[in-house]
C-alpha cells in the first residue's frame, strides 16, 4: 500500500476509535494500536492481563537462553547501574517478549505489580502496544509513554527499549528502562533511550565477540575524532574473505545481504592486503571507502596462532578451524574415515556423522567445509535438539514478510535458504519432529524450497552433512525416524570413536593443552589421570577439563589437584572398581538419552529418570554432560 494510502487509513482509525489519545498516524505506534485491535482483538479499557509464566516456565525458559544471559548480564547490570537509583526498572527479554532478567529499584513491590518482573510476556498478541512488544515487532528502538500504552493497565509506565539483533541480523530480544507515574513530557526520556541504546549496542558487540572469537574480525568506524561505539561496524571473515557475521550497526551501514559479500567489495583491499596493512592485526590502519566520501578507520584481530598456519596458494588466508587430518589426529580409524571422506567432497553426496556426545561431530562438519569447493559460501548450522519443536519449521525453512500474525515485517531467512551455494549442518537430526522430517525430504529431492507465506520457489544448492548420537535404524523399526529420509541423508556414514576409544588419547591431549596454553605442561599423576578416565563428554568433556586445569595451574605445570574433582575420584577408583566404572558409564549414556527425548527440559527429564531436579544437575556435572550450544 503506498505510503500516503496507509497514513491515511490510520488517520481514519485513529480518529474514528482514539480521539482523545493524542496519536500521530504516521507512527509506528499508530501501526501498533491498528495491530492491537485488528489483528489481536484486544480491549484497551482491559486493567489486568494474566501475562505471568508460572516458576517451573520460566526456570525451562532461563534455561533455554541461559548463553544469551550470561552475555547480556554486563550490558544489563551497566545500565542498571545508571538509571535504577533513578526510578527506571531494567527488563532483558528474549525474541518473543519474555522477561529473562530484571534489575528493580528500592521499592521494588510497585514495579512487581506492573508487572515488571522476571517472566512476563510482553509480545503485542497479549500486552497490545508496549514498549517490549513494539520494539520486537517494528525492530527499532522507540519510548512508548503513558497513554501510548494501548492496554489501561499499562499507562502509568514510560518504557524506553531498543532491540538486540544477533551476528546473522536476527532478534535475540531487547533492552529496557522502564519508570512509573512520569508526568514529564515524552521528550524527556529521550536521554534514557540513547543510554538504553548504547547498551543494546554494546550487548550486540559482546555477542558478536563470543560467536566469532576465532575469526578474522574487523572494526571499521568513521574517523572523525570521535569514537561513536554504537556505530562501530565489526565484521567477521572466514578464510576466503567473505563475511559471514556482523553486528547491527554493520547491517544497517552495508545493508541486509551483506553475509557472503567479499571484504574487498566494501572496502578497497582484500584480506590479504588487510593482514599487511595491519601487521596481522598489531595495528590500526586507515582506508577510504569506495565512495571515497569517508575515511575509515580499520582494526583487524587475528585469534592467537592465525600466522602460524601456512597461507594457501592464491593468496587465501589461512585457516581458523582445524582440518580433517588435525582432527583425525594419529587415531588409524579417523584417518581411514577421513580418506573416504575427503573421496566424496564435491561429488553431491550428503554425509551423515554419529557418534556420542562431544565427539566433534560438528568440527568435522567444519572442516568437510573448509576442505570443500564451496568454502567461500556460507556454512550453517542447526540444532535440532536445542530449538523449540515450534521455532524449527520458520528456523529450518523460514517465512516470508506478513505470512502470519508477529511475524517480521521483513519476513526471515531460513536456514537452507541461508546456506544456499554453502553447506547446511544438521546437528542431532533424530530429533527433527516427524512432520518436519516429511517436508525436510520433498525440500532434498526437489532441490527447491516454499517460505512460509512465498509465492516463488527458491532454487536450492547445498550440501548437506547431518549428525547424530542416537541409533537412527532403530528409531527407523520403531517408526520414530523416515527411513527415506534416512536413505537421502546418508550418502556416507562415518562413526566418530569415543575419546577412550580413540588410539591417540594421550597425543591429543598434549596437542589440546598446546592450544589453550603453550607452555604449559602436565604432572605425571595429571597425565595418567586423564589416560585412565572413561570420558562419557568425550572431547567437549576434555577440553573442559583441560581449560580449568590451565586456569589453576601455577609454575606452568598442571598437577592432579588442578583437574576437576570427579576426574581425580574417577581415576582413583578406576582399577579397583572397575564394574562400578561401568555401570556409571552406562547411567551417563542413559542419562543423555532421557535429556535428548526431552529435549532438554529439565524437569520432565527428571521426572522420566525418576530423580530431583537437584540430583540431576549433579549428575550432568560428574558425567560432563553439556546442554547443547553452552559447552565448550
Amino acid at each position: 500500500m503506498p505510503a500516503q494510502s496507509r497514513a491515511s487509513e490510520l488517520a481514519a482509525f485513529v480518529d474514528c476509535h482514539f480521539p482523545d489519545r493524542g496519536l500521530m498516524p504516521e507512527t509506528v505506534i499508530a501501526e501498533s494500536w491498528y495491530r492491537s485491535i485488528t489483528q489481536h482483538h484486544l480491549d484497551p479499557e482491559l486493567r489486568h492481563v494474566d501475562n505471568i509464566l508460572s516458576a517451573a516456565e520460566i526456570r525451562q525458559h532461563q534455561a533455554q537462553h541461559e548463553a544469551y544471559l550470561a552475555i547480556a548480564s554486563q550490558g544489563v547490570s551497566g545500565l542498571a547501574r545508571r538509571v535504577v537509583d533513578a526510578g527506571f526498572a531494567v527488563l532483558l527479554s528474549d525474541a518473543d517478549g519474555i522477561t529473562l532478567d530484571a534489575r528493580l529499584p528500592a521499592d521494588a513491590q510497585r514495579y512487581t505489580r506492573s508487572g515488571l518482573i522476571v517472566g512476563a510476556r510482553w509480545d503485542e498478541s497479549i500486552a497490545g502496544t508496549n514498549g517490549i512488544g513494539t520494539a520486537l515487532a517494528s525492530q527499532q528502538a522507540l519510548t512508548i509513554h503513558r497513554q501510548e500504552h494501548f492496554l489501561a493497565a499499562n499507562a502509568r509506565l514510560s518504557c524506553s527499549v531498543s532491540p538486540i539483533f544477533d551476528a546473522h541480523n536476527q532478534l535475540l530480544g531487547c533492552l529496557n528502562a522502564t519508570c512509573l507515574y512520569n508526568d514529564g513530557p515524552k521528550q524527556a526520556q529521550h536521554l534514557t533511550l540513547q543510554l538504553v541504546n548504547l547498551y543494546a549496542r554494546l550487548i550486540e558487540n559482546s555477542h558478536f565477540r563470543q560467536r566469532f572469537r576465532g575469526h578474522l574480525t574487523l572494526a571499521l568506524k568513521t574517523h572523525d575524532g570521535f569514537a561513536d561505539l554504537a556505530a562501530e561496524q565489526l565484521l567477521a571473515l572466514d578464510e576466503g574473505g567473505r563475511v559471514i557475521g556482523a553486528n547491527r550497526a554493520a547491517f544497517l551501514a552495508q545493508g541486509a545481504d551483506l553475509l557472503g559479500q567479499r571484504i574487498d567489495c566494501l572496502l578497497p583491499a582484500n584480506i590479504d592486503q588487510l593482514l599487511e596493512l595491519t601487521r596481522g592485526g598489531a595495528r590500526g590502519t586507515q582506508l577510504r571507502s569506495h565512495d571515497e566520501r569517508q575515511l575509515l578507520d580499520v582494526g583487524l584481530r587475528a585469534p592467537a596462532g592465525y600466522r602460524q598456519a601456512p597461507r594457501a596458494t592464491g593468496g587465501a588466508a589461512a585457516k581458523t578451524h582445524p582440518c580433517l587430518e588435525q582432527l583425525a589426529g594419529q587415531d588409524l580409524q579417523l584417518q581411514q574415515g577421513v580418506r573416504r571422506l575427503r573421496k566424496v567432497l564435491d561429488k553431491d553426496i550428503a554425509i551423515l556423522l554419529t557418534g556420542e556426545t562431544g565427539t566433534g561431530k560438528e568440527a568435522f562438519a567444519r572442516a568437510l567445509h573448509q576442505a570443500s569447493q564451496r568454502h567461500a559460501k556460507p556454512f550453517v548450522a542447526l540444532n535440532c535438539a536445542a530449538i523449540p519443536e515450534s521455532l524449527i519449521e520458520s528456523e529450518l525453512f523460514g517465512y516470508r514478510a506478513g505470512s502470519f500474525t508477529g511475524a517480521s515485517r521483513k519476513g526471515m531467512k531460513g536456514k537452507l535458504e541461508q546456506a544456499n551455494g554453502g553447506t547446511l549442518f544438521l546437528d542431532e537430526i533424530g530429533d527433527m519432529p516427524a512432520h518436519l522430517q516429511t517436508r525436510l525430504l520433498r525440500v532434498l529431492a526437489e532441490r527447491e524450497l516454499l517460505p512460509l507465506g512465498g509465492e516463488t520457489p527458491v532454487q536450492l544448492d547445498v550440501q548437506v552433512i547431518s549428525a547424530t548420537h542416537q541409533d537412527l535404524p532403530a528409531m527407523i523399526a520403531q517408526q520414530r525416524f523416515r527411513e527415506d529420509l534416512y536413505y537421502r541423508l546418508c550418502g556416507l556414514r562415518m562413526k566418530l570413536p569415543a575419546l577412550r576409544e580413540r588410539s591417540d588419547r594421550r597425543a591429543l591431549i598434549e596437542r589440546l593443552l598446546a592450544d589453550l596454553s603453550a607452555g604449559m605442561r602436565l604432572s605425571d599423576a595429571a597425565r595418567d589421570c586423564l589416560l585412565g578416565n572413561a570420558w562419557p563428554g568425550n572431547v567437549r568433556q576434555l577440553l573442559n577439563a583441560l581449560r580449568q586445569a590451565v586456569a589453576l595451574a601455577e609454575g606452568g605445570v598442571i598437577e592432579l589437584d588442578d583437574l576437576p574433582e570427579d576426574l581425580q575420584v574417577g581415576v582413583a577408583l578406576s582399577r579397583p572398581l572397575a564394574l562400578e566404572q561401568q555401570v556409571e558409564d552406562a547411567e551417563a549414556r542413559h542419562l543423555l538419552e532421557v535429556l535428548r527425548r526431552e529435549r532438554w527440559n529439565m524437569s520432565a527429564a527428571a521426572e522420566a529418570a525418576g530423580i530431583s531436579r537437584s540430583t540431576l544437575y549433579r549428575k550432568m556435572k560428574r558425567y560432563g554432560i553439556v546442554q547443547p550450544n553452552q559447552g565448550g
